[in-house]
């Protein structure tokens, strides 16, 4: 939300939020004191805490909810379906087409609506000197891709007990989550089945004349796979995670205003993952082996915290110290195999065994982790008669994914406030009833990489370093470098400056709160690419650089009454953020990024841009005509009668500009050509309530910052023979002689002129980056409360009618201008701000709508 910073985990899908009281973020120093989670967070004068509900002690609840959703389509039409044309002119003459048919509908023929069930049971209740709440979801997602279906089920306890001075509880939480189906929504262009939908042409149908699943397999076809036949060959697919989440806790008030507490937290997963790989002799390409994998991953991750708090409490004075200690432990293992040629294909005989494959093929290999992390930490919060604050924050973190020398780190934070309407000159019954403006500054540390990269790592497998030395037939094993390492790297450091102001006006009915920050981070952890010749091995992760985010965020709410039983409310929030690189090793001024493309890598990360930014050529329109494009050429002699040359100048092909003004247009030529980064993103809540009837509503907007839609290289271009736009024969730049041309050189077009041999206009440039601004609803709901009077046998209930993602307002013609991040991965860890804004066939939001009842008995 404030900038560029490592992306946080969580286990969100476990917690429910209807039993969480409130939800405040508790923004501190790098390591969480109170849960171990590594994540970093800003600063903040106050720590707030994530309250449990337990109910009423003296009357036990069982809320209930329930809904059904027939979820969403896809809306997007982007199957081809080009006006009546001379087909003749479009044609191979070994092309078989099947008369009165309108093509194939692939995203009908894929996605369809589907239907959702989420119940949640809870009971809750307790005494004077206990608690408890135990609760119970179950959610199932039919997907609306083919054959995919998502499953999970929750199984939550807390527990609460005061025995004199003495504080004992648990919140534990088991779960099982089950997906069916081969639609990876993480994956990106033509590895998942948006790729595969997006590009398969519409003249192919379902299933050929056998009744077979089709493809392209003729003269132009394209090499793609039948989507519907990728859903299919996977529905067997299957991943099973089951986890336990959980701590207990007990704390002891030893003396006056001093207590104890210890807590123990664990995270206990273990995940199943197999899958099939058809083969396609229906494809251009085809697999003609087919094959499955199997994995394993499990984990534990624990963490045990003790903290001595004091707290002492005047009429004018309030003080409160934590001095705390920290150990938190962290191991994986991961299993792999798999065997191709298997004699069938019948998941009940779907396991890696000589018998059942290729002995051959079969690999099978395992790798672990296991990372430590120590912390002590001390805390002090002061306040004068709730006028003046102040408070200090002093940590050590300790990491074992750092060498001993660079093991260590330190991070200091401070905050300061003035609550100026509780001075003696303060106007009192004002128009503003509080008033307080807070400076912070603080480092957080980063150690978000994969553990072992401090020293070179060696591996290797079949088919990569295992080789018939002898000449006999005999394989030997052998070893090559998978990874340098690099004993140097340290932590990486975030300084955080920042000024805030709140204010509450009108009575306490309006409130506004504004923060201005700016954050530098410095000795960035990366893995900057290497050349080829530096050989095969993964780089080390190194400190580089030197990175600024500055910004600013606010929140401005008003509610109020009309005519009694009517309330309404809207809250607008925004932020605004400018990310910058001001320094990589000094000597280096840029170098690309790790996530490529079809055409290639269209990331730059360059001094004094923003991290992730879009480089390449700048498009500046299309050559005109004959004449001018002829112009452009480069002749025998070199040159060209008009500056710059442009190899390939023909009339309709995209023109660029010559940025280094040299007269030609080469690499050279390159330059900054957008940024994902919005302007500003702002939301809007508006509510109404009269009498038993409610209504809520969020809306959001994101504006300025650009997409790199790399699908354009397919639906454009058709790179590999794919599927276009619909709009791609009658919106194109054309000339007069060309058939079907009703408006000859125009130069607003919105796509280059149709030329199967054009291989210059489709290299990365500004044509391809478009606004990535809009403005989406994303959840509407009405709900009303069913009078007493027709639900005597229950106390109270509620239904409601929701929507989310209802409609969305861009420029943008790809499936979702939100771009949900793709899971970008590298060698030194998460790179998603390094596949930001690029397109390439992501999974889209889906629009919903939700019929609901919320009951307690």
């Amino acid at each position: 939300r404030t900038g560029v910073a490592t992306p946080t985990r969580g286990l969100d899908d476990m917690l429910m939020s209807n039993s969480l009281e409130y939800f405040d973020v508790i923004k501190r120093s790098y390591v969480n004191a109170h849960s171990g989670d590594p994540t970093p967070w800003p600063l903040d004068s106050m720590p707030k805490e994530i309250k449990a509900i337990y109910g009423d002690p003296a009357n036990p609840e069982v809320p209930r909810w329930t809904y059904v959703d027939p979820g969403a389509i896809v809306s997007k039409d982007i199957w081809g379906r080009p006006d009546s044309i001379n087909t003749a002119a479009y044609s191979y003459p070994n092309l078989l087409i099947m008369p009165g048919s309108a093509g194939t509908n692939w995203w009908k023929a894929v996605f369809s609506p589907a239907q959702f069930s989420d119940a949640n049971l809870g009971l809750s209740g307790g005494g004077a000197d206990n608690s408890y709440n135990v609760s119970f979801n179950y959610l199932k997602q039919d997907g609306t891709g083919a054959y995919s279906q998502f499953q999970r089920g929750t199984l939550r306890v807390n527990t609460a007990f005061n025995v004199g001075r003495l504080t004992i509880g648990e919140n534990m939480a088991i779960g099982r989550e089950q997906g069916y189906g081969g639609i990876d929504d993480g994956g990106i262009g033509e590895d998942n089945i948006i790729g595969k939908n997006i590009l398969m042409q519409p003249v192919v149908p379902v299933r050929d004349i056998a009744g077979n699943f089709a493809s392209g397999k003729f003269s132009g076809g394209g090499n793609n796979t039948n989507p519907l036949k990728y859903a299919f060959s996977h529905r067997f697919d299957k991943t099973l995670t089951d986890r336990g989440i959980g701590n207990a806790f007990a704390g002891i008030d030893l003396v006056r205003n001093l207590a104890f507490k210890t807590r123990f937290s664990f995270n206990v997963f273990q995940q199943g993952q197999n899958g099939f790989t058809p083969i396609t002799p229906e494809n251009s390409e085809p697999n003609t082996v087919n094959g499955i994998f199997d994995n394993e991953r499990r984990g534990t991750d624990w963490t045990i915290s003790n903290t001595l708090n004091y707290n002492w409490t005047t009429a004018s004075h309030n003080l409160t110290a934590l001095l705390g200690q920290e150990a938190h432990s962290e191991t994986q293992r991961f299993i792999t195999g798999s065997i191709a040629a298997l004699l069938n294909d019948d998941p009940s005989s779907r396991y890696i065994q000589d018998a059942l494959g290729s002995a051959a093929s079969k690999n099978v290999s395992s790798t672990g982790s296991l990372d430590r992390l120590l912390s002590f930490f001390g805390k002090a919060d002061y306040n004068y008669a709730q006028r003046y604050y102040a408070s200090a924050t002093l940590r050590r973190d300790g990491s074992s994914k750092f060498a001993p020398s660079h093991r260590w780190g330190t991070f200091p934070a401070f905050n300061v406030g003035w609550r100026a309407s509780r001075e003696s000159f303060f106007p009192q019954n004002g128009f503003f009833s509080n008033v307080m403006v807070r400076f912070g500054w603080g480092e957080t540390g980063n150690q978000q990489i994969p553990g072992g990269r401090i020293v070179a790592q060696f591996g290797g497998d079949r088919g990569d370093t295992f080789y018939d030395i002898s000449g006999t037939g005999t394989i030997q094993p052998g070893f090559r470098q998978v990874a340098l390492g690099n004993p140097n790297v340290k932590w990486e450091t975030n300084k955080s400056t920042n000024v805030g102001l709140d204010l509450e006006f009108l009575q306490g009915r309006g409130n506004f709160t504004v923060d201005v920050y700016n954050r530098r981070t410095e000795g960035l952890l990366y893995d900057p690419r290497l050349p080829s010749t530096a050989g095969a091995a993964n780089p080390a992760i190194g400190n580089f650089g030197t990175m600024s985010n500055k910004g600013f965020d606010f929140a401005l709410a008003y509610s109020g009454t009309i005519s009694g039983n009517k309330v309404w409310s809207v809250a607008f929030n925004g932020s605004h953020y400018k990310n910058k690189i001001l320094r990589i090793d000094g000597v280096t001024q840029a170098f690309f990024g790790p996530v490529g493309t079809r055409i290639g890598v269209a990331v730059i990360n360059q001094v004094g841009q923003p991290i992730g930014a879009f480089y390449g050529l700048q498009a500046n329109g299309y050559f005109p005509d004959s004449v001018d494009a002829l112009a452009h050429r480069t002749n025998a002699l070199g040159t060209c009668d008009t500056a710059p040359c442009q190899d390939a100048a023909l009339p309709g092909r995209i023109r660029f500009v010559d940025v280094n003004k040299d007269g030609v247009i080469t690499a050279a030529d390159k330059t900054i050509i957008g940024s994902p980064h919005p302007d500003f993103t702002g939301g809007l809540d508006l509510g109404f309530r009269m009498g038993a009837w409610d209504f809520s509503a969020t809306i959001f907007g994101s504006f300025g910052g650009q997409i790199f839609d790399a699908q354009k290289d397919f639906y454009v271009f058709r790179d590999f023979s794919t599927n276009v736009v619909k709009d791609r024969l009658t919106d194109s730049f054309c000339l007069p002689a060309d058939e079907g041309c009703t408006h000859p050189y125009d130069k607003n077009a919105k796509y280059p002129r149709l030329d199967q041999f054009d291989a210059s206009s489709p290299v990365i440039s500004s044509y391809y980056v478009e606004s990535a601004t809009y403005v989406r609803l994303r959840t509407l709901q009405v709900g009303w409360q069913v009078p007493a009077s027709l639900i005597r046998w229950l106390p109270s209930a509620r239904i409601y009618l929701q929507a989310e993602n209802l409609f969305t307002i861009t420029g943008y013609e790809g499936l979702d201008p939100a771009l949900p991040a793709a899971a970008a991965t590298g060698a030194s860890g998460d790179i998603r701000d390094q596949a930001r804004g690029i397109d390439q066939g992501i999974y889209p939001s889906n629009r919903t709508i939700t019929v609901g009842i919320s009951t307690t008995f």
